[in-house]
């Protein structure tokens, strides 16, 4: 028998920093009322990022400021980097734009990989 807590708890906590981060950034008076948040997940649809995401997607839209709609968007590829790399790219200054990540994705980025075009420092 496995002990399931310590991933369960690694996924709560990284949701949960996800969450406060994006509340902590609202003291600038923004307003999503009416808005669509993307939750970019950079893994496929059947993992357990996935069900992480899909859980806690209703508590961020209640923790931002006009509970705008949360969408989940699935983005799997290169162990993460895919999803990682399109998130760099993107305009995401008025907060409707939110990227989950985990180990998965830091790894590349401390081993440089080559594939790896995304900054953590941005």
């Amino acid at each position: 028998m496995t002990n399931r807590r310590p991933a369960a708890f690694g996924g709560l906590l990284l949701s949960a920093s996800i969450i406060a981060g994006a509340t902590s950034a609202t003291g600038d008076g923004l307003d999503l009322s009416g808005q669509t948040v993307e939750f970019v997940i950079p893994f496929s649809e059947s993992g357990g990022s996935a069900k992480w995401a899909n859980f806690f997607a209703p508590l961020l839209s209640e923790a931002l400021p006009g509970n705008p709609t949360v969408v989940v968007k699935y983005m799997p590829g290169a162990g993460s980097t895919k999803g990682a790399n399109w998130f760099q790219d993107q305009e995401y200054e008025d907060g409707t734009l939110v990227f989950g990540s985990s180990g998965s994705t830091q790894f590349p980025y401390l081993l440089g990989d080559p594939r790896v075009k995304y900054e953590y420092s941005d």
